[in-house]
C-alpha cells in the first residue's frame, strides 16, 4: 500500500488523488474533520467532482454531533483498507494527522479514555491556558514544552496524560510494526511557498462560504467536542460574542493554519519515509511518476 503525509495545504490529497487513478487505487483519509457532514469547506474534504472519479474512504461518515476518536478510526480504516486489498486494488491512505495516519498503518494499543472527572477537570481548566499551561509545566515539563501550548484541545489531553500518570500510558505509536507492508512518501514545501498556499487556500475557503458553513455547524444541535476544533470555529463564535472582529478573520485563519502546518511538521520527523519529495512550487502532481515507481519498486520486493 501507499501512505502520503504532509504538512496542510502541501498538496498531498491532490498527488493522491492522481495515484489513485494510475495505479487503480482508492484513497483513506487519515484527517478527523473530513469525516464530518457539514465541514467539508473548512475540512478542505474532497468535493462531489473527485469522488465521482475515485473512491474515498471515511470521509463524511459522521454527523456533527458525534466524536471521532483514533481507536475508532483505526477500526474503520482497517476495515477500509484490507477490502480494497482483497479486491486487488491499491490502498492509498493520505493525511496531515500524524496520529491518524500511524492509526490507519499499525496496530495500536490506544491509551484508555480518562475518567469523566479527569476529562472535565481538564477541560475546565484549559479554558484558562496561562493557567492550564503553568499547571502542565509542574505536573510534566517535557509534555508542557511539547505541546501547543495555544490550544485548548490539546492542552487539555496533555493534562489529561500528566494527571493519570502510569493509567495513561499506551504504546509508543511509533515502534508500532506496519500491519502491511507501506511505502511511506513525505511531501514537503519551503515555508514560504507553503504559507502562500495556506493564503490561498484560506481566500478560496472564505470565497466558498466557510464562515456561513462554520455558523451552520456553530447552531448544530449537540455539535459534538471533536468537530467543534476544526479551525475557524472559534473564530467565527469570537465574531459572534463581539470579541473578534469580522476582517480579521482571514489573518486569524492563516496564522493557525500556518501553526497546525508547523506541529505537523514536529510530528513527521520521525515517520522515516522511503521518500521524501520537496516539491518547491511545483503543482503537486509532478511527484506521482516518482512515487508511482517507488510504489511498484517496492511492491516488486514484497510480491
Amino acid at each position: 500500500m501507499l501512505a502520503l503525509f504532509g504538512p496542510t495545504a502541501s498538496g498531498k490529497s491532490a498527488i493522491a488523488h492522481a495515484l489513485a487513478r494510475e495505479l487503480d487505487g482508492e484513497v483513506v483519509v487519515a484527517d478527523p474533520f473530513q469525516r464530518y457532514r457539514g465541514l467539508e469547506i473548512a475540512a478542505d474534504s474532497p468535493r462531489a467532482d473527485v469522488l465521482r472519479e475515485v473512491s474515498y474512504h471515511l470521509v463524511g461518515d459522521l454527523e456533527l454531533s458525534e466524536d471521532s476518536t483514533a481507536g475508532q478510526y483505526a477500526s474503520a480504516a482497517h476495515e477500509a483498507i484490507d477490502s480494497i486489498a482483497a479486491m486487488g486494488r491499491v490502498p492509498l491512505v493520505a493525511g496531515g494527522t500524524g496520529l491518524y495516519l500511524r492509526a490507519a498503518l499499525c496496530e495500536l494499543e490506544m491509551r484508555p479514555p480518562p475518567p469523566a472527572e479527569v476529562r472535565e477537570w481538564a477541560e475546565a481548566l484549559a479554558l484558562d491556558l496561562p493557567a492550564a499551561n503553568a499547571e502542565l509545566a509542574e505536573r510534566d515539563p517535557a509534555a508542557a514544552a511539547a505541546v501547543d501550548a495555544a490550544n485548548p484541545r490539546r492542552v487539555a489531553r496533555a493534562l489529561e496524560r500528566a494527571a493519570m500518570g502510569d493509567a495513561a500510558t499506551g504504546q509508543d505509536i511509533w515502534s508500532a510494526p506496519y500491519r502491511r507492508p507501506v511505502a511511506l512518501v513525505h511531501v514537503e514545501r519551503p515555508a514560504g511557498v507553503l504559507a502562500g498556499m495556506i493564503a490561498a487556500r484560506v481566500r478560496r475557503e472564505l470565497d466558498e462560504g466557510l464562515q456561513q458553513e462554520l455558523e451552520r455547524a456553530l447552531d448544530t444541535p449537540g455539535l459534538a467536542r471533536g468537530p467543534a476544533q476544526v479551525i475557524g470555529m472559534s473564530e467565527v463564535r469570537a465574531i459572534r460574542e463581539g470579541t473578534m472582529k469580522a476582517s480579521a478573520l482571514e489573518d486569524a485563519l492563516c496564522v493557525r493554519t500556518r501553526r497546525l502546518a508547523r506541529m505537523q511538521r514536529t510530528w513527521m520527523r520521525r515517520m522515516r519515509p522511503d521518500l521524501v519529495i520537496d516539491l518547491g512550487e511545483r503543482p503537486a502532481t509532478d511527484a506521482v511518476p516518482e512515487v508511482a515507481a517507488l510504489w511498484r519498486r517496492l511492491r516488486e520486493g514484497v510480491v
